[in-house]
Order: structure tokens, then sequence, then C-alpha cells
């Protein structure tokens, strides 16, 4: 059978030396054009800077969980909301008449649950602007939709990913996961030169972020590898914490899961190695010593005699004391309890969007360039803490849990 043509053509050109044309590799070659990052602004369709409020009232929606394991932070963060909310009514009303009203959407159920429950805070309760807690899935489809209809967006969950698009819609309110993972590889491996670590991380969006950016922040240090824990709530998962942390004997342990399955860790940690230190990312430190663990009981007195060992990240030095010492007083008043790290966040990101909307009126489009700092509304009300992309410009710094909680936000 005769060969084919192709096949003859190529194999001339191999015996007789045909050039042929290679990519460059030398140093100097640059590409054909560079695209500036910072210049993208796009921002999703166009808005009116119109009042998008109906009625007589200005609705800041919230979507938190107010069922099943979560119920505890959302109840909490409700709390919070709805006194500062109420401190704002006492103040007077918002331009044009506006009263500021508060509506809650539950995020607790299936998946997609959260999605529609947004849309209806949109739609039908009419919000403005919208509050998340820091579930990172659920600010994800918020953010989804707010790209989408251009809807400003406050959230404390610290997926750095929330604010990596450059479409400046959503506002994390707090340090994301990378800032915290340099902040414990910064105390753990260079101030304390502590060698050996565990990463407990639970098997859900935000533990594998977290887990991710620790060992990423440990690489950037030359530090040793951590050593990795996935659990879940399971009761066999959580049985293996002990042992875990028994076989491994770390210097160090690093947990990034939510506040109630925290607790069994640290439990399990200080029963296992009391002088250990145990670092909480935001989401874990949230409640602090008061919320209950997975099996609905708090955490054990032999935890809470060793709260000095516990670590959490937080802003260098909290705003306005007093009225954060208002505000605990009146938490606790209606609660019985202290409140938690999250609670002071919703807190403040409430009286930040009322003056937002004090200052650039009930506008969605408006209160997006107030968040975004892009100065034409702050002569008077001050810089609120992010850059252009929606990331926190506070500085923290890692401090005990403890500190955290009480508002005393200096760092060791």
């Amino acid at each position: 059978m005769r060969p084919p043509v192709s096949f003859l053509l190529l194999a001339g050109a191999l015996t007789t030396g045909c050039p042929v044309m290679a990519q460059s590799t030398a140093p100097d070659t640059k590409p054909y054009a560079t695209l500036n990052r910072q210049a993208v602004t796009y921002r999703g369709p166009i808005g009116t800077r119109d009042k998008d409020s109906s009625g007589e009232v200005a609705v800041i929606g919230a979507i938190l969980p107010l069922q099943g394991v979560e119920q505890t932070e959302g109840k909490a963060l409700l709390t919070a909301a709805q006194v500062a909310v109420e401190e704002e009514q006492v103040r007077g009303p918002l331009p044009d008449g506006l009263k500021l009203a508060l509506r809650v959407r539950d995020s607790s159920g299936p998946w997609g649950q959260a999605s529609s429950e947004i849309l209806k805070l949109i739609e039908q309760d009419h919000a403005v602007v919208l509050l998340t807690s820091a579930d990172g899935n659920i600010a994800h489809q918020a953010e989804q939709i707010a790209n989408k209809i251009s809807f400003p967006i406050l959230t404390l969950a610290s997926d750095p990913a929330t604010t990596a698009t450059n479409v400046p819609w959503v506002f994390r309110f707090g340090p994301s996961d990378t800032d915290q993972a340099r902040a414990f590889c910064h105390r753990i491996y260079v101030e304390l030169r502590l060698q050996k670590v565990l990463v407990v991380a639970e098997r859900d969006h935000d533990g594998r972020v977290g887990s991710v950016e620790f060992e990423k922040a440990a690489r950037e240090l030359q530090a040793p590898a951590p050593v990795k824990l996935d659990i879940s709530a399971s009761a066999s998962d959580i049985a293996a914490i002990s042992e875990a942390i028994r076989t491994t004997a770390p210097d160090a342990v690093v947990v990034w899961t939510d506040a109630s399955l925290a607790k069994e860790v640290v439990g399990a940690s200080q029963r296992t190695s009391p002088s250990k230190p145990v670092f909480l990312c935001t989401k874990a430190g949230q409640l602090g010593t008061e919320s209950p663990a997975r099996g609905g009981q708090s955490i054990d007195a032999s935890v809470s005699q060793n709260l000095s060992e516990l670590f959490t990240v937080t802003p260098l030095a909290p705003t306005e004391l007093v009225a954060q010492h208002n505000f605990e007083q009146q938490y606790q008043a209606r609660t019985g309890g202290h409140p938690g790290i999250a609670a002071f966040q919703a807190y403040e990101a409430v009286h930040l969007i009322a003056a937002g909307l004090r200052a650039a009126g009930a506008s969605r489009v408006l209160l997006r360039e107030y968040f975004a700092n892009e100065g034409r509304f702050h002569e008077s009300t001050g810089i609120v803490p992010f850059d252009p992309a929606g990331n926190c410009l506070k500085e923290f710094a890692v401090v005990p849990l403890a500190y955290a909680e009480s508002c005393c936000s200096n760092p060791l």
C-alpha cells in the first residue's frame, strides 16, 4: 500500500533539515500587550442612582442561619443587628424621611434555598443592601446574584475569593483567610518558633480554603508543612480528634471549622495537651466560650480555665469603645450572654450601612460607591474600612480569644 502523501512530505522535511519555527525562550521576550487588572472596572449592569426603597422604609436585608447547628450564630447576629437598627431609629429618620428597617430570611435548608431567600429579600422585601453571615457558601451565592443585578453586600465570610473578581459589589467585613493564615503562621513559626502544627479543618468550602491558605503561608516562610486532619460533625470524626492530637503531638493546633465543631476540637486539644496553643479562625472563634458544641453542651470547665491558650484574629483596636460597651450591655440584657466576635461585626455593619444611607441615600449604586471609598460622600462621615475592590482595610493581629471577645484588641 502506498504511504499517504502527508507522511512522505513530513519524512522529507526531517531528512533535509528543513528549519522548524520554535517558541522563543529568551529571557528578554516580552508579551505583545499587558492588561492592567486595576483598570478593569466592570461592575455589572449599569444601575440608576434613583432611590431604591419602597414606601417609607429603607430595608436592610439579612440572610442568616436560623435553624440547625448554626442557629446559635444566626440568632446572635440577628440580635446584634436589631440592637443597631433600634439605635439608628432613635437618631431619627434617614434622608427623604425614610425609616430604617430590618428584614431577615433563613439560609438554613437544602442547597439553593439561600439563593431563593436572597431573591425574596431583594424582590419582595425591597432591601437596598444585604448582610450575610460567615458562611462562605452563602456569601458566594449572594455574590453571584449581586454581581449580576448590581446589589451591594456586606459579608462576614472570610473567603478571599469573594473579593477577587474585581467586580466590587461584595465587601468583606473582616480579615480574609489569607490574612488570618499569614498572621497565624507569623505568630507560630516566627514569634513562637514552633515547628509541628496540626491543622484541623472542616470538610466544607470554608475549611478547605482555610487549610490551603495556611499551607501556602507556611511555604512562604519555608516552615515545615503542617499535618492536616479533615473532619465533619460525625461521631467517628469527633472521636478521632483526640487520637490525632495524641499521636501527632503538635506544638500548636490550628482550627478552621465553624464555632460548634471548634468546641469539640478545643476540648480534645486541651484535655490531651492543655499547654498547647490553639489558633481559631474567625469563624471558629465567633461565639467564644458560650456557644454550644455539636452535642448541645457548653464548653466544659477544664477548657474554660485555659482560655489564655486560645487565640484568634481581630482588629488591632476596636472603634468607638463606648458604643461597643453600650451594645454589650444591651445584648446581655436581651440574651443573658456575652456577644461574640461575629455579633460585634454585625452590629458595626448595620451602623456602617446606616451611615451610608444617611450620606448617599437609599440607592444601591450610590451605596456601593460609598462602601468602595470613591470619595464623594466622606467629608463628614469618615472613611469606611474597605478598598475599592471590597477588601477590609483594617489592621489585624493575633490576640487571646478572651481579649477579642471583651473588645480589648491590644496585641500581645
